[in-house]
């Protein structure tokens, strides 16, 4: 079957699922959840997200306990994938697929809970020492707020729920260019979560580059808590391209002192040096590699 290389604006609500952090005993941690997509690399599924969403911390502004991080494993939500043969006289058989109703997938976030202590997602090689943290094995990403972990083969997908390799954009979108953020609101499907879909925001760009941020993109407007690592799209001429991850937002009233959140401007990481350059990759341990 061929894998499709045009994004539909029908398929966008498809294209993000939801995500509840869960703690060592999976049960759900109030107020941690998300969003994140699929992306097709290698013939293998990833599941994209943020490193915030993963660990807790805010690699922007990091204040750490002496406890290790509660968030264990991320149970993932979304539309069964559903295949079917079809076959006509004097026509090849050909498969169709269709989504609907729920599927939930739970993916642990570390290869243990004792030494040694070290995450199971990918991230980017290039980090900031921490020493509390770099002592259980998390390392702080110095450029992109974005993480992937492998989903299980098993895993049913459609390819109206996924993003592959053609359907993603290099290009940087300029100041004024239309974009799309896809996420869960605050856990929010507009149909419930018996058919997990999430929403479509309408944003631009803002400005190219934050100040204290090396990588991140400004949004003229923000999204809603949980919206985090939800793909960001933008409109190009050759049609609706992946561009990067949803990453938060920011208050630019902060400098008179004022809480008026009408003002938030959204962030999002753009993720074309990590398809170019700077892969995320697996992390090991050098008490693991240096045994192998």
């Amino acid at each position: 079957m061929e894998t499709p290389t045009q994004i539909f604006p029908i398929e966008l609500p498809l294209k993000a699922v939801h995500i509840q952090c869960l703690d060592e005993n999976k049960v759900p941690i109030e107020g941690a959840n998300a969003s994140g997509f699929v992306c097709i690399e290698d013939e293998a599924s990833f599941l994209y997200t943020c490193w915030h969403v993963v660990t807790g911390y805010d690699m922007h502004n990091l204040k750490t306990g002496r406890d290790l991080p509660n968030r264990t494993f991320l149970r993932v939500t979304l539309q069964q994938a559903k295949y079917q043969n079809l076959s006509k006289e004097g026509i090849p058989p050909f498969e169709v697929s269709s989504v609907g109703g729920v599927q939930e997938i739970d993916l642990p976030l570390y290869h243990s809970r004792s030494k040694p202590f070290y995450p199971a997602w990918h991230q980017e090689e290039t980090d900031l020492p921490k020493i509390d943290l770099n002592a259980i094995g998390i390392r702080v990403p110095k450029w992109h707020d974005a993480i992937k972990i492998p989903l299980p083969k098993d895993v049913r997908l459609s390819s109206m729920q996924t993003i592959n390799v053609q359907q993603r954009d290099l290009n940087s979108p300029m100041p004024g260019d239309q974009l799309f953020i896809v996420g869960y609101p605050f856990g929010y499907s507009p149909v419930g979560m018996t058919q997990p879909t999430a929403i479509v925001l309408t944003r631009h760009l803002a400005a190219m580059s934050i100040e204290g941020r090396i990588i991140e993109v400004l949004l003229d407007g923000a999204g809603a808590p949980g919206m985090s690592g939800g793909p960001v799209f933008a409109r190009t001429e050759s049609g609706i391209r992946l561009i990067g991850i949803y990453t938060g937002l920011i208050y630019p009233d902060h400098v008179i002192k004022k809480s008026e959140r009408v003002t938030a401007l959204g962030t999002y990481c753009p993720l074309s040096l990590c398809w170019r350059h700077m892969p995320l990759i697996p992390y090991v341990p050098a008490s693991i590699s240096d045994s192998v």
